[in-house]
């Protein structure tokens, strides 16, 4: 009687083990995707102000594996202008967000990024220079000087991020599970004075 407990007992610890390592697996950490925005800057052109940075896009090696395995990542640039206000939350005064469709090629071994707000389609023969490429935000127009009150404190903020919604759907239940699947980046913000 005891051997057959003993048994029941060993067999029990050996199946709430098989079954705890995929969680274990799941939840251990990759290396993170990382972001640098760098060189920010706005210029007031013709009444309308034109934001300009550098953002150096890291992928880890999931993010990696799926591109080369055929799945194509969606990244969004996103801009805000906020306005400070003293006693209240402060205020969004402008949104702005770049979307690009970054994916790999393997006929070609070249990664392709489709520009999803004109629908212009650029080939790189590496990652690097695809990511380079998504992170060179230059003279995009923001908001209008107009739209601005005087006397006001006003912020420019941007990250990068993956668009976790546009992977394909037995893909998306690992991105919501794990961080593996989204770049690690604050909201990184410089004043803008109208």
């Amino acid at each position: 009687m005891t051997a057959t407990i003993d048994r029941y007992t060993t067999r029990r610890r050996w199946q709430v083990l098989l079954w705890l390592l995929p969680c274990c697996l799941l939840l251990s950490p990759a290396r993170a995707s990382d972001v640098q925005i760098r060189d920010t800057r706005t210029l007031l052109v013709n009444g309308v102000y034109r934001v300009g940075a550098h953002v150096e896009i890291t992928l880890n090696t999931t993010l990696q594996e799926a591109l080369r395995n055929g799945v194509p990542l969606v990244l969004e640039l996103q801009i805000e202008v906020i306005r400070e206000r003293q006693w209240l939350f402060h205020e969004r005064v402008a949104r702005l967000v770049q979307r690009f469709e970054l994916e790999y090629h393997a006929l070609t071994e070249s990664y392709l990024v489709k520009v999803l707000s004109t629908g212009t389609q650029h080939s790189f023969r590496t990652l690097d220079e695809a990511l380079a490429f998504i992170g060179n935000v230059y003279d995009l127009p923001l908001i209008d000087e107009n739209l601005l009150r005087p006397g006001r404190k006003y912020w420019v903020r941007m990250r990068a991020d993956i668009d976790v919604e546009a992977l394909p759907t037995p893909i998306r239940l690992w991105a919501y599970l794990g961080s593996e699947w989204s770049l690690q980046g604050d909201w990184h913000r410089w004043p803008l004075l109208p």
